[in-house]
């Protein structure tokens, strides 16, 4: 099958316009991040009520990489999808994990 940059299927699709919704969100969260007031002594779910719009940035982006991911990893294995966008959605998500992970450990347990 030949490689494009463009997906085809339905769920190639969706896996790129998450991808791009997680950037848009990213993007929301650097944005608001300096321009708020940061409430930085707290830790655990106080952090997450006194910083709501950069929290809820933050949710969103990993939500919909991690949703990303999922629909790059079923648009290449059910539909045989070979391109290099959904690629490049699936590889963004799979190493968001990481970066998940820490910050949980840093917000919850630090």
């Amino acid at each position: 099958m030949k490689i494009t940059f463009f997906p085809k299927t339905k769920l190639g699709i969706e896996s790129v316009i998450l991808l791009i919704a997680g950037l848009i969100f990213f993007t929301a969260g650097s944005v608001l991040g300096p321009a708020l007031p940061y409430a930085g002594h707290y830790s655990g779910f106080a952090a997450i009520i006194h910083n709501p719009l950069t929290s809820a940035a933050a949710i969103l982006y990993f939500a919909s990489l991690i949703a990303s991911a999922v629909t790059g990893i079923l648009s290449v294995i059910k539909k045989q999808e070979r391109s290099i966008a959904v690629f490049l959605a699936l590889g963004s998500g799979v190493m968001s994990l990481p970066m998940i992970f820490g910050v949980v450990y840093n917000l919850f347990f630090k």
